[in-house]
């Protein structure tokens, strides 16, 4: 998982201190939040299906349903920014910037 990175939109991850920055402030986020974004961050999954995320939810010892995912993700993009994650109808959410440098 990365340690630390930029998501673009004036958006810094440390994910080791559990800390996100927004234009140079710190962002408060829930335990739920953190996991979200956590699942979000993993290498190995670029693109998290609702149910996928409800699942990893579930791993972690947190009962959720894909309501309670889409409202959390809601929280997530009204603190840090409505681009920084995407939603691709049909297929899940993703972190915009790590799409990005994937690419490249």
């Amino acid at each position: 998982m990365v340690s630390r990175m930029c998501c673009g939109h004036e958006v810094e991850i440390e994910v080791s201190k559990r800390c996100i920055w927004r234009s140079g402030r710190l962002v408060a986020m829930t335990p739920r939040e953190w996991l979200l974004i956590e699942a979000l961050l993993l290498p190995n999954c670029l693109i998290w299906a609702e149910s996928e995320l409800v699942a990893f939810l579930a791993h972690c010892g947190v009962v959720s349903s894909r309501n309670a995912v889409r409202i959390h993700l809601c929280n997530i993009r009204r603190k840090l920014g409505w681009e920084v994650i995407q939603t691709l109808p049909g297929r899940g959410y993703r972190i915009a910037a790590l799409a990005l440098a994937r690419a490249a």
